[in-house]
Formats: C-alpha cells, structure tokens, sequence
C-alpha cells in the first residue's frame, strides 16, 4: 500500500470516530450519523472513489457508509 495515495485517509473525519458507527443500523438505510459526519468531512470524494475502487478490484459490493451515501442509496443512485 502505497503511503502517498492514502494519504487523503488522514483527513478523514472518520478516521476519529467510532468506527461502528459506519457499520451500524444499516438495515434502516445506513447511519444518520455516519451521514451528518461524511457532509462535513473534507474528503468525501475521495472516500467514494476510494470505495468504487474496491468493489471493482475486489468484485464485491462495499457495506456500510461511505463517500456519505448507504449502501441502499448506492443502489438505488446506480439504477436511476
């Protein structure tokens, strides 16, 4: 893992948070929380790209919070 293209990770909002609260209450639609935290955070597009790059390596879909959206609204923003 290369230290310069993650180095977006250290300004994270996440990344000083409980990191439950990302996994947590996904039935409902994902973490309100989680939601409020991600609006603010100043690198949430790289959290997205960051998160498609690793459903496509690994083929897998992503669960949680991510680039602010859930994975249902993930979803539902790749059908429209």
């Amino acid at each position: 893992m290369s230290a310069g293209r993650y180095a977006w990770m250290t300004s994270a909002l996440c990344a000083q948070a409980d990191p439950d609260t990302w996994t947590e209450g996904l039935a409902g639609g994902g973490s309100q929380t989680a939601k409020r935290i991600c609006a603010d955070c100043p690198v949430i597009a790289e959290c997205d790209q960051h998160r498609a790059a690793l459903e496509t390596h690994d083929g897998a879909t992503v669960r949680g919070v991510w680039g602010g959206l859930s994975q249902n609204q993930r979803r539902q923003q790749t059908a429209a």
